[in-house]
């Protein structure tokens, strides 16, 4: 009966691949078959070549299928509604039946691609934020996620044929910088910001641009205005015709009006979560009266802190171009080792930070705006309380990260700073490889 069982979803599966549309939505072309080889099974699973050869994204639908009646099973379906659309489910160690529910369906007459995007996906009770693309209700994850997702490690035994191993995955550091996998990426550090060891480096003191890992320093200046009694959290801080035009600009986040006030607090929350570049600069101007005058604190509280490398020319992190005949772009910089001791100095000092950082999504009532947290981190992994993302052009997809953790007795906090890296996905990927390592390995 159990050869029976397999053999028709053999059937079925070859006949899906065989209807494949033959419109594409990767950048390396259509849908193609790849066999997945779990114990004694082997069955085709559509995947998608993305970029380059290697880079593949699976069909967690067919997966589920090929994982079916294996220790690695998981059943995936979907929930469709008009209001929220399409949210996707893997629940582990369940068999597969490809189901969905809801309270409507979407149409599936026409086949819909969507490109690379972070789709709703939850596994078990947990939302996750993985980069994927979808047709209609498949769902393709990269090959890297599933493998944290199910925490399971996959052998290539050739360009189409992968082995699906029950092994926990994982990737030692030094055996991924040896294979150049860290080339991608212009700094790390990962350490115990506690004692100061650090548990892996790459570039730690050479100076690079940093996004709006500014905002670190600029919540610092503000909480200690707060500190000094200079201001309170509760404070109307008004928005500025410049934080107007900013916010309706193409580096805006949330829409802001010339004359409103927003309180303090939920300009910081708005600032750290959503990474809004108009929060930061209307708290710089309400502080210091200016943003250049908030600047100058900036750079001088740096070299108070020790910070030799930190240079800021905003609040917020975007560049700013200077107003020569030929114009030259500034970015703010700062090596990942003093983002580092940046980061160890806030949680030290003001722990409170977290509270923010390690929020999954905020209402932000007077702004009528819900943010979810920008460090897809705290969404994949449990315990990580911040602490911020930043990206532009030059400076590539940065992070810092927090993760307490209990060392001997004692809490400790475990920091991982990433600068530069070429993709928002390799980001995130590295991002859980690194932290996963730490708490297996350094805690234990």
């Amino acid at each position: 009966m159990r050869r029976l069982r397999a053999l028709l979803c053999l059937l079925l599966a070859a006949a899906m691949l065989l209807a494949l549309p033959t419109a594409a939505f990767a950048d390396d072309g259509e849908p193609f078959a790849l066999t997945v080889v779990v114990g004694e099974q082997a069955m085709p699973v559509r995947a998608l070549q993305d970029a380059y050869a290697g880079n593949l994204y699976l069909s967690l639908r067919d997966l589920s299928a090929a994982l079916s009646g294996s220790p690695l099973q998981y059943r995936y379906f979907y929930t469709y509604t008009n209001e929220d659309g399409y949210i996707f489910h893997v629940a582990p160690g369940e068999a597969a039946d490809n189901g969905s529910a809801g309270d409507a369906y979407a149409p599936e007459s026409t086949v819909t691609y969507l490109p690379l995007r972070r789709n709703r996906l939850f596994v078990g009770e947990s939302e996750r934020k993985y980069y994927s693309y979808r047709e209609n209700s498949n769902l393709y994850l990269g090959l890297t996620d599933i493998e944290l997702m199910l925490n399971v490690t996959v052998r290539h035994i050739s360009d189409t044929r992968i082995e699906f191993l029950s092994a926990p995955f994982q990737p030692d550091p030094q055996d991924l910088r040896e294979e150049g996998y860290f080339d991608a990426f212009n700094a790390i550090v990962l350490g115990d910001v506690t004692n100061g060891k650090l548990l892996f480096t790459s570039q730690s003191s050479r100076s690079f641009p940093i996004a709006s890992l500014t905002k670190l320093m600029t919540y610092l200046l503000v909480v200690e205005a707060v500190e000094d009694g200079e201001a309170r959290l509760s404070d109307p801080v008004p928005i500025s015709q410049a934080a107007d035009l900013l916010s309706k600009s193409a580096d805006g986040m949330i829409k802001m009006n010339a004359g409103m006030t927003v309180p303090l607090e939920e300009l910081l929350t708005a600032m750290l979560l959503a990474s809004s570049n108009e929060s930061a600069l209307a708290l710089a101007e309400y502080i210091a009266g200016s943003e250049e005058a908030f600047v100058e604190r900036m750079n001088q509280r740096a070299k108070e802190l020790g910070l030799k490398s930190a240079v800021f020319h905003t609040a917020h992190g975007l560049p700013v171009y200077t107003g020569e005949s030929v114009a030259v772009k500034l970015q703010n910089t700062m090596s990942a080792g003093d983002l580092f001791t940046l980061c160890g100095y806030l949680l030290e000092h003001f722990p409170e930070l977290t509270e923010i950082t390690s929020r999954q999504y905020a209402k932000l009532e007077t702004l009528d705006y819900t943010t979810a947290n920008s460090n897809p981190l705290v969404f994949n992994m449990e315990g990580i309380t911040g602490l911020k993302t930043g990206n532009t052009n030059r400076a590539g997809y940065c992070l810092t990260v927090s993760m307490p953790v209990t060392v001997e007795g004692e809490r400790h906090n475990v920091v991982l700073v990433m600068l530069g890296a070429e993709s928002v996905e390799l980001r995130g990927q590295a991002a859980e490889i690194l932290l996963r390592w730490a708490r297996d390995n350094y805690v234990n």
